[in-house]
């Protein structure tokens, strides 16, 4: 196992994709820690580009907009979007993991179950790096051992709630951090 495999084994949980870039070897490392590690592995940004399906032992969220998820499909932009419930379920299905479709109306499927539907955010979240948050915030849940549907719809609602504490003129992916700990640690 190479140092990048051994290190992404020990940890609870790997966000693959964010900054990997494109290159020649992304994908192939992407495939390789995909088959390899057991622990679970949320893929989103880069790590979808070109993404083949896979087995793996581990929970498994891929988190695509409608743009990645449309090449995941082999469909066009448009299809995904006038066909959002289906192409989620059809996400979940040919990955055979939990599909978290990003959205206004974010959608959750994973396969055999049904679909979870979180519509709280605001148009704050359709700025550069709110994926990456979110990425962030499902690897999270995924590394305190929630199921993987489980922390797909988590890790929406708490952004999307979080979303609704920024200012919205000109927000930024870090506000939306920033808020974040103003949502998790409130009362139930």
């Amino acid at each position: 196992m190479d140092p990048i495999a051994e290190f992404a084994a020990k940890a609870g949980a790997v966000a693959l994709g964010p900054g990997l870039g494109r290159g020649p070897g992304a994908k192939q490392v992407v495939a390789r820690l995909l088959a390899e590690l057991e622990v679970p592995v949320v893929v989103d940004a880069d790590g979808l580009f070109e993404l083949e399906p896979f087995e793996r032992n581990g929970p498994t969220v891929l988190t695509p907009h409608e743009g990645e998820l449309a090449r995941l499909l082999g469909e066009e932009s448009s299809w995904v979007a006038a066909h959002r419930l289906e192409a989620v379920r059809r996400g979940a299905d040919r990955f055979n993991c939990v599909c978290l479709l990003k959205g206004a109306d974010t959608l959750v499927a994973s396969p055999g179950q049904g679909v979870l539907v979180c519509a709280l955010g605001t148009p704050a979240l359709a700025t550069a790096g709110s994926g990456d948050v979110l990425t962030g915030i499902v690897g999270a849940f995924l590394a305190k051992e929630l199921d993987a549907r489980t922390a797909a719809a988590a890790a929406a609602a708490a952004q999307q709630l979080a979303s609704a504490l920024i200012p919205q003129a000109g927000a930024v992916a870090s506000d939306v951090i920033g808020a974040l700990p103003l949502v998790l640690d409130a009362p139930v």
